[in-house]
């Protein structure tokens, strides 16, 4: 019979496996280790202190014991959403590879904070042209919550509102089975230029609605009589404020289209130069009585 299991109730199983031979503890200073010839591993004990946000022993580690593995402790602080770990190791100094690994680990497990973090620190150079892998990724290690994605999305992560439509929609064509299909379902729904020309398609009908309402409806109060800034808040202040609470810098597809053509049928004017939520968003505004409209937070 085999014997019982030894109990590990109080030791996080996601915390590094110690090596044979090595004392896996953050608790010895290297320059005691090595008075006393013990064998320690730096890179491990470092594992250890940033799994249990030990920052004077990793700072220890790092400049008396010369611990130089950041990667894998910094990937799993950013999964875990650990802020204090993964600003510390920003600060040490990382490399654009190690930058770009934890923000698609943070992105992956949906810490939007500590993505939000790290996003400005990867070169632009790195994320395009890493893009669509660190989407692909992050979806296939979603874990079920596109949080993340969708942050990456609305903050118009490659710094070119072009570019990244272009990414989302590439993904949503895609063809390559290592795009996992919670991801190509969601960014085919919301950020592909098919949800951009449904969104638009949305729009109209809602207009035409709204026509139909104006024209025919039979209710006591008649809209027609109403001043134009509360036919206009009635029709479109739904879609002005689910566009305010999505916040960051682009609006999805979806939301774009239907966006693109409310502005379009209150006279907007030409769309062409126009075409980012932000613009679009105070235009809509623009004819919304202002009680109704607070400051937008796209953009």
């Amino acid at each position: 019979m085999d014997p019982d299991p030894v109990a590990t109730d109080d030791v996080d199983s996601n915390a590094p496996a110690p090596t044979e031979g090595a004392v896996p503890t953050e608790n010895i200073p290297p320059t005691i280790a090595q008075r006393n010839s013990l064998d320690v591993d730096v890179d491990l004990a470092l594992g250890f202190a940033s799994h249990y946000c030990k920052i004077g022993t990793m700072e220890c580690l790092v400049e008396e014991g010369n611990a130089m593995a950041f990667l894998g402790p910094l990937m799993r602080a950013a999964e875990r959403g650990c802020m204090q770990v993964v600003q510390w190791f920003v600060k040490r100094g990382c490399r654009d590879m190690e930058l770009c690994l934890a923000l698609t680990a943070a992105t992956s497990s949906s810490q939007v904070g500590v993505a939000a973090y790290l996003l400005p620190h990867v070169p632009k150079h790195v994320l395009t042209a890493l893009s669509i892998e660190i989407l692909k990724a992050a979806g296939e290690r979603s874990g079920g919550s596109l949080d993340g994605v969708a942050f990456l999305l609305h903050s118009d992560f490659l710094g070119d509102a072009a570019a990244t439509y272009a990414v989302a929609d590439s993904i949503a064509k895609s063809d390559d089975e290592a795009v996992a299909p919670e991801l190509r379902a969601f960014v085919q729904e919301h950020w592909s230029e098919a949800a951009f020309l449904d969104g638009l398609k949305q729009g109209q009908e809602h207009y035409m609605k709204l026509m139909r309402i104006l024209k025919r409806g039979e209710s006591p109060i008649c809209l027609r009589d109403l001043p134009a800034p509360l036919r206009v808040g009635i029709a479109y202040i739904p879609l002005y404020r689910e566009c305010v609470e999505v916040g960051g810098r682009l609006l999805s597809q979806r939301l774009r289209g239907q966006l693109v053509e409310a502005v379009r049928m209150l006279g907007g004017g030409s769309l062409e130069e126009v075409s980012q939520g932000r613009e679009l968003l105070a235009t809509l505004e623009h004819h919304l009585p202002p009680f109704l409209v607070r400051a937008p937070s796209v953009g």
